[in-house]
């Protein structure tokens, strides 16, 4: 089977881990009607007494690259929507959407590092933010990446090089929700495919080097009614919360109100948190403003002023399942929305140079400090379970509280110390993984 001619349908297990089999072209058709069976208990999904499952290609997601067709795949078990499918999640978030008469707008700026290898976790340039990529260089693989994947349809926005050396930002075009979550998943695989032709290691681990900027997954939100935005008439800075309409207040505040447990499903993994941490543009505490990038949502202000109001959420990182995130995004949102939720006044101050006197306050909370406070916040909130369902959030947070054991282990042998580091443990886990 010639690697330049191959079917590769993909689908993400419930941590957001990509999964594949790898089929011949002439066996396109086939997939597209069938599907293929896979073992999911060795994907997280389920027991190993009752895991067949079955992987459905959709068409609609079918991208084009180097021979390879890619697909993203819908998960059946006997004959039915598996309820545990992520994609199913984000699908049934937005059809509570569409029951108040909204829709939304997302789109999402993917960070990452271009490493030499992955056993020398080395970065490929010393460059520096916004600094130029020259195509001709080693770097030169991100115009091949961009060329591709728009003459492929997954159109983006721009990309350029990130704060850290050998960092990059590739941000994708505006969608909506599901067909974002796609665009994330296709855009990963062909990240890693491209880099790794080129001898290199692309990582979306969120955080791999203790003392340089983390990988984010900043993901930007609208509403809209009738294909007309309803977040509000926008204003310049100081104009507070008037500009956002009722409706776009709210569902900021449900989504600050829900911040604390949402953090299990946006910065999923015991690596994240490290990435939350002052002095690297990663917010730590819950609160918004204008502009404001120590904020956990900015409002982008040129935008604003224009009149086009959106919320980018700054706390996600590129570990997270997609479509599990948005699901927990939409549907704190929406709580808000029905709950008529008020949102506190904007925040314009550097909040990591706020003393603690100050954000009392203020009233201004700070975001779990590792994975372990980030599972007992998702307990006590019932958000998670209405945006995953029943059987998803327990299976969901019992494989994360897994994962927080497993690292306790390893810090018990490598010693407390380690847990201020990026310990090999993490690299293990999530280098090539994330």
């Amino acid at each position: 089977m010639s690697a330049q001619h191959v079917v590769v349908p993909l689908f993400t297990d419930p941590l957001g881990g990509l999964r594949c089999k790898v089929f011949p072209a002439d066996r396109l058709e086939d997939l597209i009607k069938e599907g293929y069976g896979f073992d999911g208990s060795s994907c997280y999904f389920c027991t190993v007494n009752d895991s067949d499952l079955l992987a459905l290609p959709d068409p609609a997601t079918r991208l084009e690259l180097d021979g390879h067709v890619l697909f993203v795949c819908d998960i059946y078990k006997a004959g039915e929507r598996y309820e545990l499918d992520p994609r199913l999640a984000l699908e049934r978030a937005l059809a509570r959407l569409a029951e108040a008469g909204l829709s939304a707008v997302s789109g999402a700026e993917m960070e990452f590092y271009l490493l030499k290898t992955s056993s020398n976790p080395a970065p490929i340039d010393p460059g520096r933010y916004m600094e130029p990529v020259l195509a001709g260089s080693t770097q030169g693989l991100l115009f091949d990446l961009v060329r591709s994947l728009e003459a492929s349809g997954l159109k983006v926005v721009f990309f350029h090089h990130e704060v850290g050396p050998g960092q990059y930002e590739v941000t994708l075009m505006k969608s909506g929700p599901k067909e974002l979550a796609d665009k994330i998943v296709l855009f990963k695989w062909v990240a890693k495919h491209r880099a790794a032709k080129n001898g290199l290691t692309a990582t979306f681990m969120p955080k791999l080097f203790i003392d340089k900027p983390g990988n984010g997954m900043h993901i930007h939100l609208s509403l809209a009614k009738g294909g007309a935005s309803v977040m509000g008439p926008g204003g310049k800075k100081g104009d507070g919360k008037r500009i956002f309409s009722e409706v776009g207040a709210s569902f900021l505040a449900g989504i600050l109100a829900h911040a604390k447990a949402l953090s299990v499903l946006l910065s999923p993994t015991v690596n994240s948190y490290k990435r939350l941490m002052p002095g690297f543009e990663a917010p730590i505490f819950i609160c918004w403003g204008m502009g404001n990038r120590s904020a956990m949502v900015r409002i982008p202000e040129h935008d604003a002023a224009r009149g086009s109001v959106r919320i980018e959420v700054r706390s996600p990182d590129p570990s997270c399942n997609p479509y599990l995130a948005l699901a927990g995004l939409l549907t704190a949102g929406l709580k808000g929305i029905e709950e008529g939720l008020e949102l506190p006044e904007p925040v314009e101050e550097n909040v990591y140079e706020l003393r603690e006197g100050a954000l009392e306050e203020l009233g201004i909370e700070k975001l779990p400090a590792d994975l372990g406070e980030a599972i007992e916040e998702a307990e006590k909130d019932p958000i998670i379970e209405e945006a995953l369902g029943p059987s998803l959030a327990r299976r969901y947070l019992a494989l994360k509280k897994a994962e927080w054991e497993a690292y306790q282990r390893f810090l018990e042998e490598a010693g407390p110390e380690a847990a201020r580091t990026i310990t090999a443990w993490e690299l293990n886990e999530y280098l090539e993984r994330a």
